[in-house]
């Protein structure tokens, strides 16, 4: 069971804003230390990445290879602080139920707009001590579930021009991954929507939505997330590349940016040499049905 609950104040469709999300998926099988390790065992390593722990809310966003045997001393450490991602396990037979539960849970309950699964990769966080996210945004739009543990979330909304800007936009899907304008400032924080995860909760955010995290103490922390690309996404960072690339054009309709982008990804992709950025986002296999 996954349900939106959307809060008094939220502005506009379901899908719109950063959403509070119950669920009943925080299962022994799934996040015990034991399964947590044959899943580490299980994925390919090079889909395994850390970052130093105690990263600032306002520092650029960092991940970096770890060796496997670094990797087991630091999650069987206890005392240590960490931050591990699995990247693109969406497939993995440990999990994939609950990824189809959750892309399920998606198209039942938004709009075709903003939870239709496009294409999507899977992740799951393993965090534990000092451990934070700075303040960034992803491509894909986020489902993202506590299964173990606690950690003080703060989401932010992509439709405040203050915190997400056109530029900041443009730089992003230009290629920047920390976009130079994209600044985390503690006013912002009077903006958040700030929930206390724990096992039985999570969080719904559209594309681009500013968000920052913190884990504060050593027991182990455990968050799955479903990323995934939507028609909207798709639009808004076409429509923010032309920006980027046509500057003088930047008054035309986004409809002729988006369409005009469009078919030159298409006449790249026909001709065999168009790579796009977010390699990482698939179908999941086999195809959903909706």
């Amino acid at each position: 069971m996954i349900q939106f609950k959307p809060f008094p104040y939220h502005r506009g469709d379901l899908g719109k804003e950063p959403t509070i999300v119950a669920h009943d998926c925080h299962t022994e099988e799934l996040c015990s230390n034991v399964n947590l390790s044959r899943l580490l065992e299980a994925v390919p390593h090079e889909k395994i990445k850390t970052k130093t722990p105690s990263q600032k809310w306002q520092e650029a966003f960092n991940t970096h290879k770890i060796s496997a045997p670094e990797l087991v001393e630091l999650f069987e450490n206890d005392d240590s602080d960490c931050w591990i991602v699995l990247h693109e396990i969406e497939d993995t037979p440990m999990l994939r139920h609950l990824f189809l539960e959750m892309a399920a849970a998606l198209s039942s309950s938004l709009l075709p707009t903003y939870g239709r699964v496009k294409l999507c990769t899977g992740s799951l966080f393993i965090s534990r001590g000092a451990a934070t996210t700075p303040y960034h945004m992803d491509y894909g739009s986020n489902l993202l579930l506590q299964l173990r543990g606690k950690k003080r979330f703060l989401a932010f909304s992509p439709n405040d021009p203050e915190l997400v800007s056109k530029q900041s936009l443009r730089e992003f899907f230009g290629g920047e991954a920390n976009p130079p304008s994209l600044q985390y400032d503690p006013s912002f924080e009077q903006k958040a929507l700030i929930l206390n995860l724990e096992p039985g909760l999570g969080i719904y955010m559209p594309s681009t939505s500013p968000h920052c995290t913190e884990t504060r103490n050593h027991d182990l922390c455990v968050t799955v997330s479903l990323s995934f690309v939507n028609p909207l996404a798709d639009q808004l960072r076409r429509t923010s590349l032309f920006d980027l690339k046509l500057p003088h054009l930047r008054f035309a309709p986004d409809g002729l940016k988006n369409g005009l982008v469009t078919c030159y990804e298409a006449f790249r992709q026909a001709r065999g040499n168009y790579r796009p950025r977010h390699k990482s986002f698939k179908p999941m296999t086999p195809p959903l049905t909706y």
